[in-house]
């Protein structure tokens, strides 16, 4: 029973965990870029300037990039759902796809989503635990 009571608070907390890491990525998140423009004229000497600000993550990052963001909390969110039904092929798949995914991304975008994934893999380690426990709890069959 206590386990299960933890893998529901794991399963809250990974939920919530991935719709943060979204929000974050889709709202908050800035990136900065800098450069140099040189030109020139015929017979002029080259003039440089220099440039530099910030913009959205949302803006600069694709549409690759944000479908992978919508993905991975969806499959930490789907994962949690597992988790809080102990559907343990689920939690297992899912986990091990996070965990993937944040490798795959080289932690740029799996980074934030890291710990989401790592509480996933925890919670079905958990959910095995608990299996096989009841497993081995079980009277044997009468003869």
């Amino acid at each position: 029973m206590t386990i299960t009571r933890i893998n529901k608070t794991l399963a809250i907390g990974v939920a919530l965990w991935a719709v943060a890491a979204a929000v974050y990525f889709l709202a908050f998140a800035q990136t900065s870029y800098r450069g140099i423009s040189v030109s020139a004229s015929e017979g002029e000497s080259p003039t440089s300037t220099s440039y530099s600000g910030r913009q959205s993550w949302a803006i600069s990052a694709g549409p690759i990039a944000i479908a992978a963001v919508l993905a991975m909390s969806g499959f930490l969110i789907a994962g949690a759902l597992g988790a809080w039904r102990g559907s343990l092929p689920g939690m297992a798949a899912l986990a091990g796809l996070t965990l993937a995914g944040s490798y795959v991304t080289g932690f740029s975008i799996g980074g934030l989503y890291f710990p989401g994934a790592l509480a996933l893999s925890f919670s079905t380690g958990l959910a095995c635990v608990e299996a096989l426990g009841k497993r081995l709890r079980r009277p044997p069959p009468p003869p």
